[in-house]
């Protein structure tokens, strides 16, 4: 996790290169539309340097290495046993890094309990972990506030939260787990199934991950794990850094920055006559046990730091 450690801190560094990617798409390995080559040539296409392939309770065994990085994972399922409308019916979890020779099977829950049970099956068989479309498992707070050990948790699923529950992002959840101690990290990502029809309205291309890494498989996962990330849907934070008691941010140019922590009120930058501002500070109170940095641009697209956690 990202943790200061001097009066110094580098948190997102403009003079280091960022490879954007895809952690979440499915194939016709489970049910996608398109085979791994398909989809990682239509992603390599727009521009993404990584993507992940990650198909229901079948780990990625093919190989790939024709101008954009693969990384092998699964999405591992656990399944809620009641019938009950106000549930979600599933709880899903990206998986990286296997530690064994995985077999892939579903799982089963019907409380709280059950699914830490699974997770920390989990955490045996995968170096990282990722709870996916958090909001669509319709999991209570008091549920999720019970969970620990995943590592990552997706702040936006392009295919699971606004066009499935109205919601645009976890915002409000991550901060409730942030403002309870919870520490984790944060993703956006597609979700992609298909179709893709090279329009601006498909289901692809909406949420990405910008890594400082090398591009090969092993530095891009490091670095994810390691927190050398951050997620968005559009807007470029293009240095985050502590400085004594003030972190700056430099961004593309937004229409707000919010600085989030435990205290009551945010900071919420913006140019009084409308204008598009790139750059923020906030001063430490001192009483703040993490910051965490929200941007938005002028289409109402976000990018958002990891959480930066100050005990």
């Amino acid at each position: 996790m990202l943790v200061i450690l001097s009066d110094r801190e580098v948190y997102i560094d403009k003079n280091r290169k960022y490879l954007k990617g895809n952690l979440h798409t499915h194939t016709t390995n489970s049910d996608g539309d398109y085979s791994v080559k398909e989809v990682l040539n239509i992603y390599k296409n727009n521009g993404y340097d990584f993507l992940g392939i990650t198909d229901h309770e079948v780990f990625c065994e093919e190989e790939y290495n024709e101008g954009i990085t693969l990384i092998h994972g699964v999405e591992e399922s656990s399944l809620y046993v009641r019938d009950d409308d106000r549930r979600g019916t599933y709880a899903h979890f990206n998986c990286f890094i296997p530690k064994m020779k995985v077999k892939p099977e579903v799982k089963f829950y019907e409380n709280a309990s059950d699914l830490q049970k699974n997770i920390d099956e989990l955490n045996k068989m995968y170096s990282l972990v990722q709870f996916n479309h958090p909001l669509f498992s319709r999991l209570t707070d008091n549920e999720h506030l019970s969970l620990n050990g995943y590592d990552v948790i997706e702040i936006f699923n392009n295919k699971d939260f606004l066009q499935e529950t109205g919601i645009y992002s976890a915002d409000t959840l991550i901060r409730t787990l942030l403002n309870n101690h919870k520490k984790f990290l944060i993703s956006a990502n597609d979700d992609f199934h298909g179709p893709y029809y090279g329009t601006k309205i498909d289901r692809c291309f909406g949420g990405f991950n910008m890594v400082c890494a090398d591009n090969n498989e092993e530095s891009i996962l490091d670095a994810i794990k390691s927190g050398n990330f951050y997620p968005s849907t559009g807007p470029l934070i293009l240095d985050l850094r502590r400085e004594e008691k003030v972190f700056k941010i430099e961004t593309t140019p937004v229409k707000r920055i919010i600085f989030y922590s435990n205290l009551r009120r945010c900071k919420n930058i913006f140019d009084l006559n409308d204008e598009e501002i790139t750059q923020g500070e906030y001063e430490l109170k001192g009483s703040e046990y993490y910051v965490w940095v929200k941007i938005i641009d002028n289409s109402g697209k976000c990018a958002w730091s990891q959480p930066i956690y100050l005990d």
